[in-house]
Formats: structure tokens, sequence, C-alpha cells
């Protein structure tokens, strides 16, 4: 797969709905995980479109996570809290993790290290910590205290996941 342009071949749109249908279940089932009052959990379903933007590209990873934006709040497992909150708790935050293929993987030993997904955390975390000062009127410390926990238990468990599943499916998605 040429991982510079988006084609759109029966084989891609397969693997984009499989991507897709994966982050959409594993959200679902995210709901029966503890949760934040205003909304945000360990979003371990993340790690579909990690691994969409890093096997098939960037181009691909962002439009599998703006469907799944819109898939979640047709299927009610997003809230919408106001425009800002809208915008960069969804919307930017998921372009983010959409082009984390833009940020190549790091070669160490035999393994390669996803350090796109640890700078792309940060970024969504900052987009989060934004909408938290605008949207919800939280004070800066409040505010990082509600975003960091579960981001950056987000980023370990992405992070850790990547590791194991990547090496799997790069072979077999082709």
């Amino acid at each position: 797969m040429n991982k510079k342009e988006v084609v759109f071949t029966t084989k891609t749109m397969s693997y984009m709905a499989m991507f897709a249908a994966l982050q959409i279940t594993l959200e679902w089932i995210k709901k029966f995980t503890p949760q934040m009052p205003q909304g945000g959990s360990v979003a371990f379903s993340l790690i579909a479109i990690f691994l969409c933007s890093y096997i098939m590209g960037w181009g691909y990873g962002v439009i599998v996570s703006m469907v799944c934006v819109g898939v979640q709040f047709a299927l009610g497992l997003a809230t919408f809290y106001g425009l800002v909150s809208l915008l960069l708790d969804y919307f930017v935050a998921m372009f983010l993790v959409g082009i984390t293929g833009i940020i190549p993987l790091v070669k160490y030993k035999n393994y390669e290290v996803p350090i796109g997904i640890v700078i792309i955390m940060i970024l969504k975390t900052i987009s989060h910590l934004i909408s938290g000062w605008y949207a919800f009127k939280a004070p800066l410390l409040a505010n990082l205290g509600y975003n960091i926990p579960y981001n950056l238990a987000t980023l370990l468990v992405c992070f850790i996941l990547f590791m194991l599943l990547y090496p799997r499916l790069k072979h077999a998605i082709k």
C-alpha cells in the first residue's frame, strides 16, 4: 500500500471498515470501564486508529478517525457538551490520532518504537486542556488533574498494545 496517497479500492475500504469497526467496538466496551464525570476514560479504542495510521498511512487514519467520531455520536457513545467541546474534544483530538502515521517509527534493536503515539497523545491532551479551559471554564490545576490521568493511562495502554500488535499486523495487511 502506498502510504503517500489515499486510494479507495475494495481492499483499502475493507481495511478501513475493519479498523473503524474495531475502534467502535472497543469504544462500546469502554462504557463498562471507570469514567470521569464529564467524559474521559482510558481510551484503549484508539489503538485501532493508531494501527490504521501506521499500517495504511495517515490519510487513511484521518478518514477512519473522522468516521468513528460520527458513528460514536450516532450510537450515543459520545456526548455533546457544546461546539467548543465538539471541536476540541472530538474532531481535533481524533484528527491528531489519525495523523499519527506522519511521525515515523523509530528503530531500536529489533523493535519499531511508535514515538508518534507519545507525541500525538501529548498534543491530544493539550486539545482537551484547551477545551476544559474554554468549554467547561475549569481552572488550570483542576483541568490538569482531570485530563492528565486518563490521557497518560491511554498513552501507556496504546503504546503497549501497539508494540504487541503492530509487528504481527504489518505483515498481514499489505
